[in-house]
């Protein structure tokens, strides 16, 4: 039962992960997000969700940023 635990929660993160990777290069397609981990794209994600009257750029320039500083 443990394992079936475990390996949810595992498949859990991954696909959470993997949204959030999609959001994330919605705003910067070329960037490698490989040496990320999945809970500095989530970061991104909630600070993009926050500000929802930014334009595109803005949120693009926010997401160059906080790429940069979670390096």
């Amino acid at each position: 039962m443990k394992r079936i635990a475990t390996f949810s929660a595992v498949a859990l993160i991954a696909l959470t992960g993997a949204a959030s990777a999609a959001k994330v290069s919605d705003f910067v397609p070329e960037a490698d997000l490989s040496g990320y981990s999945a809970g500095a794209i989530a970061a991104i994600n909630a600070e993009l969700n926050t500000n929802n009257d930014d334009t595109f750029v803005e949120k693009q320039a926010q997401v160059r940023s906080l790429l940069k500083h979670l390096q």
